[in-house]
């Protein structure tokens, strides 16, 4: 059952790429617009995010069903979640700056909402890189600790994301909203609930 529901997760998250294909293929201006570049790296970034977004959605839901050991199904939508990411960073730097680092390195301390997009991503590579068998092994307890910086990473990502839009857009809304719930159901939730048991034992 693991197996069927990874290949569904992998399937999901390739689908985007039919989308952007067809898009570039076609050149059609319905789908990118009059600044196809600006939105191609739109869509990256938005794809990246509503993936990682689900991966802790997910994460909720099977605590909520009582489905634990499907957590490791998390593991497949962050790595879905870091590739979505590095080709959005990477197509900036390559269509917006032609590949110059000294250039990028200039616009991320020269604009605040792409240091925190920079930020996330780092973060996301670390939690990549650490996904690895042997490393994880080799972090042994202090690998949940590494991974906990994903709630950081997550919070970047949408201020990343809010202040690109440079507007109150209803999507900036719905990941903040979203991202609170995140936070109160991993930081403050077990703590809410033992207090009501307290109250009422």
């Amino acid at each position: 059952m693991l197996a069927y529901w990874r290949l569904l997760i992998h399937l999901g998250c390739a689908m985007p790429f039919g989308w952007l294909g067809y898009g570039i293929l076609t050149e059609n201006a319905y789908i990118f617009g009059s600044d196809p570049v600006k939105e191609i790296e739109h869509f990256l970034g938005y794809t990246a995010l509503i993936i990682f977004f689900v991966m802790f959605g997910l994460g909720i839901l099977l605590q909520l069903l009582g489905k634990n050991h499907y957590q490791i199904l998390r593991r497949p939508l962050g790595l879905w979640a870091f590739a979505w990411a590095g080709l959005h960073i990477g197509c900036y730097l390559w269509l917006d700056l032609g590949l110059d680092i000294t250039l990028f390195s200039h616009e991320i301390t020269r604009r605040p909402y792409l240091l925190m997009g920079f930020l996330a991503f780092v973060i996301l590579s670390i939690m990549a890189l650490t996904s690895l068998p042997r490393l994880k092994q080799k972090l042994g307890k202090y690998w949940g600790r590494v991974h906990q910086l994903a709630y950081v990473a997550l919070v970047l990502a949408v201020i990343h994301y809010y202040q690109s839009v440079k507007s109150i857009s209803f999507g900036a809304v719905v990941m903040t909203s979203g991202v609170m719930i995140i936070i109160f159901w991993k930081y403050a939730y077990p703590y809410f609930i033992r207090l009501i048991s307290r109250l009422t034992s």
